[in-house]
């Protein structure tokens, strides 16, 4: 990138862009260390703009790369086509840094066999309080939630981030849910400390499930722990646990006259959950890719990535999250939160 950017404004020296190219790398790594080390606001407002540069960088390379391409096309100015790759990239990041702060309401029905009534349930998941959302949003999402007046809520992992969330107390507003609340962890629940995290989300009246079923509404609700489908799946995080969703289920009996309903950070696992007679996985965990071209390299990695699915007798419903990892924006996707309407099929 350096050398392309020397190319196109030749007057600066080409070890200056080099300079400034490793200078950004380093000031980038040097943030992202701050704030998993520290906390307090002026942290977290380093961390939104380290992430910001994170994303500029390889759209500025992109743009650049387009600019090379024109130029060789068509008799562009080298100086003017380099002012228009700056220009690009810094407005594709502009415009994904408003979409990251701006939530949506998405709202889907699912049709389930034996449903004894309608259920209306908000689900919340990746929000990841601590670095790059904090308090103010979480308040934001349950206003909205209490708004569209959901039956229940389910929270299905990587609502913290950091020990900020609970060093700070951004967890509170979850005590304003007026509806009875179920949290499932992800993997990023262990980057805090998996132990606290779960006492404090349970201090804010919520229900913590963890390899468990409840009885409400009508339905079974079964709560997993971030885990493997089975011995054999890759997963690209650490998990120490030794139990996979395969163990869990099989000594998980199901009543099968009861509609069963699996909440699952990872939408893995399904064919496990459709033979322990489970009607409907909710998860997240994608993000849809979060930001394009990110998307591209997800879709590929998960075969569930965002939507609705359906695979012989259970249904799979996989929402984009609420929030983000390493930067503050959405492109292509969006901060979501999803109310699905379970109607009797």
């Amino acid at each position: 990138m350096a050398w392309r950017l020397h190319v196109h404004f030749d007057a600066i020296g080409l070890w200056v862009f080099r300079g400034a190219v490793i200078g950004m790398v380093v000031i980038i790594l040097a943030m992202f260390g701050l704030v998993f080390k520290f906390q307090n606001p002026v942290i977290r407002i380093i961390g939104i703009f380290a992430g910001y540069m994170a994303v500029f960088m390889p759209y500025l390379t992109f743009a650049m790369a387009i600019s090379h391409i024109l130029v060789m096309l068509w008799d562009i100015s080298l100086f003017w086509s380099g002012i228009g790759a700056v220009a690009a990239a810094f407005i594709i990041t502009l415009i994904g840094a408003i979409l990251g702060n701006i939530l949506v309401i998405r709202k889907t029905n699912i049709a389930i066999p034996n449903m004894p009534k309608q259920l209306r349930i908000m689900q919340i998941t990746d929000v990841h309080i601590g670095i790059l959302y904090g308090k103010k949003y979480l308040a934001k999402i349950v206003e909205a939630t209490n708004r569209h007046n959901p039956d229940i809520v389910v929270i299905t992992g990587d609502l913290t981030e950091t020990n900020g969330a609970i060093k700070y107390q951004m967890l509170t507003p979850l005590q304003n849910l007026t509806v009875p609340t179920y949290f499932v962890p992800g993997n990023h629940e262990s980057f805090p400390g998996l132990a606290g995290v779960l006492d404090t989300i349970a201090a804010q009246n919520v229900r913590v499930l963890i390899n468990e079923v409840v009885e409400t509404h009508g339905i079974q609700l079964v709560g997993l722990d971030y885990m493997r489908a089975d011995e054999t799946a890759f997963d690209m995080h650490r998990i120490d646990n030794q139990k996979t969703v395969k163990s869990v289920l099989a000594k998980m009996p199901l009543k099968r006259e009861i509609p069963a309903i699996v909440l699952s950070h990872n939408p893995t696992g399904v064919n496990y959950a459709k033979a322990a007679g489970a009607d409907l996985m909710i998860s997240g965990h994608t993000h849809r890719g979060q930001v394009f071209p990110f998307s591209i390299i997800t879709k590929l990695a998960f075969p569930y990535h965002g939507g609705l699915y359906e695979n012989g007798g259970i249904k799979v419903f996989v929402s984009g999250g609420a929030g983000g990892v390493m930067a503050r924006m959405r492109l292509g996707s969006r901060n979501e939160i999803n109310l699905l309407t379970l109607i009797r099929q």
